[in-house]
């Protein structure tokens, strides 16, 4: 199975909650370079899910423009999800290939925990970066992290 990780573009601080936060034109800016280089790709996922804040779904409908899929609204999607619950929610999708949206320091912290480091953020996925994992099962230490891309250059893996 594969999961790209992609993490929302820059938001505005401009709101009264976190979920309500928007895409700022840079996060815009960011997140459509990001999703036009997937599309020079031929990776299409079978399924998108996204956390229900605001600017995960904008980043989300973004990637989904040429897709789309019906977008997955995963209320368990936060910055502070639990690993073990991210894990539970993986284990019942039947595709091959998922698209998910969500936020640090969840993103990097699954990376590190799946890819078989300690629990903590160096990985660094900056807003509208994309990790793409493989493996069997995602558990902790089983899976191979084929690529790291960031804004503004994603022709360059960072891992």
């Amino acid at each position: 199975m594969e999961i790209l990780l992609v993490r929302h573009g820059a938001a505005s601080w401009d709101t009264k909650t976190d979920i309500e936060r928007t895409l700022t034109e840079v996060g815009e800016t960011e997140v459509n370079a990001a999703a036009g280089w997937l599309a020079t790709t031929d990776w299409t996922p079978d399924e998108v899910w996204v956390s229900p804040y605001k600017r995960a779904g904008e980043t989300a409908a973004i990637f989904n423009r040429s897709w789309q899929l019906r977008l997955r609204i995963k209320s368990s999607l936060s910055p502070d999800t639990p690993l073990s619950e991210l894990e539970t929610m993986l284990s019942t999708f039947r595709g091959e290939r998922l698209l998910l949206v969500a936020h640090n320091p969840l993103l990097s912290n699954a990376i590190n925990h799946w890819h078989g480091a300690e629990a903590q953020s160096y990985w660094g996925m900056q807003t509208a970066s994309m990790a793409m994992l493989t493996a069997e099962v995602f558990s902790q230490g089983c899976a191979t992290l084929q690529w790291l891309r960031h804004y503004p250059n994603y022709s360059h893996n960072g891992c």
